[in-house]
């Protein structure tokens, strides 16, 4: 997945039914999808939207959330086009039900985790009229082959996805053609502040060595867990207020959506220099970091003001995600 365009990015206002884009070195945004204040069903509206992807052509994929649909906004376009759903909230694959994250691949394959059908489908770049289940659909619960409210989602170069289970606080991992899936982060069922733990995640990434970042939306935390481990190390810790959003930019820099305090952050990744020689990582990724990555603690502002609500070009209204 494309990570954010270095010195500019994108950010959804989801309850003023918006996107907006940022211009280098400006916390000023221009409005370039959907109408401040107005929601609504018509393919230059949205409503409530949460998730969005922008690829290197600067097409966006916007999770339209209370439509029920993904749209494919060309940048500069009054209008987008549905790409997935669109056929009211269902549990039928031609539908899609409420959604809060999403994922789009190299080949603009995407993913929607459905956080109320508790399941995770597949829309083809070839196919928009019909998803494919690809994880979860069997009803909300916590056995390896059911998810409870999935939000964030991963998915590596060989087609694994990395889901925040939000409601059974962990992170499952469902290989290509696997029917159930396996915890790779969290306790079932088990939320808590712990470093074994998770409480509601709903952010997730994952590096070249394959280590996970979760975005531990009510410890206010990014935890990073290694391949195996049975506990995580934080990374990042804040006092932020419901973060929803997470995603690395091109230089490796976490940026997180502090969504109840109406604002933007950015966190510096820095690289310690060692002695030691670091083995070549095992897995492609799109932003890789180094072996040795630390973030600093304090943050930067990209744009918002610390709880102060807003629909001006420079205030935030609840921001729920960036690319």
């Amino acid at each position: 997945m494309v990570g954010l365009f270095l010195n500019r990015f994108h950010h959804l206002n989801h309850e003023k039914f918006l996107l907006k884009y940022h211009q280098p070195g400006t916390t000023t945004g221009i409005t370039i999808a959907g109408v401040t204040g107005s929601a609504g069903g018509a393919y230059s509206q949205l409503y409530n939207p949460y998730a969005i992807y922008v690829d290197s052509n600067r097409a966006m994929f916007i999770l339209d959330t209370t439509n029920y649909r993904v749209l494919k906004w060309q940048f500069g376009e009054p209008l987008g086009y549905v790409v997935a759903g669109g056929n009211g909230a269902g549990a039928a694959l031609t539908q899609i039900t409420t959604s809060y994250a999403m994922f789009v691949d190299a080949q603009s394959n995407v993913y929607v985790s459905e956080y109320s059908n508790h399941r995770v489908t597949l829309w083809l770049s070839t196919n928009t009229t019909s998803g494919i289940l690809v994880g979860g659909g069997n009803g909300a619960g916590s056995t390896s082959e059911r998810l409870y409210n999935p939000w964030g989602i991963y998915v590596d170069v060989n087609g694994s996805m990395y889901i925040a289970d939000r409601s059974n606080h962990r992170v499952q991992l469902w290989l290509p053609g696997a029917i159930s899936g396996t915890t790779v982060a969290g306790v079932t069922g088990d939320a808590g502040p712990y470093a074994y733990q998770l409480n509601s995640p709903t952010g997730i990434t994952v590096d070249q060595y394959g280590y996970i970042y979760v975005l531990d939306s009510a410890n206010s935390r990014v935890q990073r867990w290694f391949p195996g481990a049975s506990y995580g190390i934080t990374v990042i810790v804040a006092s932020m207020n419901t973060p929803y959003g997470m995603q690395a930019d091109n230089q490796g820099n976490l940026i997180i959506t502090d969504t109840l305090n109406y604002r933007i952050l950015s966190f510096a990744l820095s690289c310690p220099s060692v002695t030691t020689t670091t083995a070549a990582p095992p897995l492609q990724a799109t932003v890789p970091v180094c072996a040795t990555a630390i973030w600093n603690q304090t943050y930067s502002t990209l744009v918002g003001s610390l709880g102060t609500v807003g629909s001006t070009t420079t205030l935030l209204y609840n921001p729920s995600s960036i690319a």
